[in-house]
């Protein structure tokens, strides 16, 4: 129990931080998305080699890595490396091209798709009332797909590519540090080579937007920390529906700080996702009830 609750307070945290990030990418939009991306795998390395050196956790870096070759795991973190900064590179491209709405539309359809793989691929019961809750985001997410007049690609790819990458959180769970570590330690070079060849200098800008991209490691580990708590105490469902969070603050940040226009759609949506969350939740408190009743009535028999 204290398990599950560490990791819904870690998955609270964790979206409710990436909830407001779109602004602070949105600060850098004279930077191509591109090195946005290179400078994050960069400046979190950096600042990942750094906690790793305060906590002596080298060594266990190192077993880690031997073990996950023992057991032909690593390949799998390898792609949770690629898929996780395609999905950054997705989300930070929309954000900083004014498509902030249709980012947040993403990461609406991100836990539809993490709900599938969780009853077809982790079996995990997909009880009535989840069902029900189900179906009022399905018809929040169709009415803000025909809002926005298209299913854009992006939106697709920004979707699939965190579904997967959970999935294997789930999967492989590691330590949430050296996860982290590893996941960027495989695309690093990569970054270090595009950054080498690229035009582009963080010292050719205005000198807040040089502090926003050294920043943007420490922004990126907090909340992937707090997730790989996450995955690993709670249920993939609930993961997802935690996740909702995220596009939600995303949309009223869209409207309140980067004065995007707020339809009668988008308070639908809104409406009908939250009605699906309270369901969600109603059902869970119910099911956590009848799970302490059952135990009670069982150590009552044993008595």
């Amino acid at each position: 129990m204290e398990n599950k609750k560490l990791g819904v307070q870690s998955g609270l945290l964790a979206y409710i931080f990436w909830g407001v990030l779109g602004v602070f990418w949105e600060l850098m939009h004279t930077v191509p998305a591109m090195d946005i991306l290179s400078y994050r795998i960069v400046w979190s390395m950096l600042t990942i080699a750094i906690i790793l050196t305060i906590r002596r956790d080298w060594p266990l870096l190192f077993n880690t890595i031997k073990q996950l070759i023992h057991t032909h795991k690593l390949k799998w973190l390898i792609l949770a490396s690629f898929l996780i900064s395609a999905n950054w590179f997705i989300y930070i491209y929309m954000v900083t091209h004014q498509a902030a709405t249709e980012a947040s539309l993403g990461y609406y359809i991100m836990p539809l798709m993490n709900v599938v793989v969780a009853v077809l691929f982790l079996h995990e019961h997909l009880s009535k009332t989840r069902i029900v809750a189900l179906t009022f985001v399905v018809i929040g997410v169709a009415i803000l797909t025909f809002q926005t007049g298209s299913l854009p690609l992006n939106t697709l790819l920004m979707a699939g590519t965190f579904c997967l990458y959970s999935l294997i959180k789930k999967k492989v769970p590691l330590p949430a540090l050296i996860s982290l570590t590893l996941e960027t330690l495989f695309v690093f070079p990569i970054a270090i080579i595009y950054l080498l060849l690229t035009p582009y200098n963080m010292l050719q800008g205005s000198p807040h937007v040089t502090i926003l991209i050294i920043l943007s490691g420490l922004v990126t580990i907090i909340p992937l920390l707090l997730f790989a708590v996450a995955a690993k105490n709670i249920d993939f469902i609930t993961l997802s529906f935690i996740q909702y969070l995220n596009p939600t603050m995303q949309l009223l940040m869209a409207i309140f700080v980067l004065n995007e226009a707020f339809t009668w759609h988008k308070a639908i949506v809104f409406i009908l996702i939250w009605i699906g969350i309270a369901v969600f939740v109603y059902g869970s408190i119910q099911s956590a009830r009848q799970t302490r009743q059952i135990q009670n009535k069982s150590k009552g028999r044993n008595v």
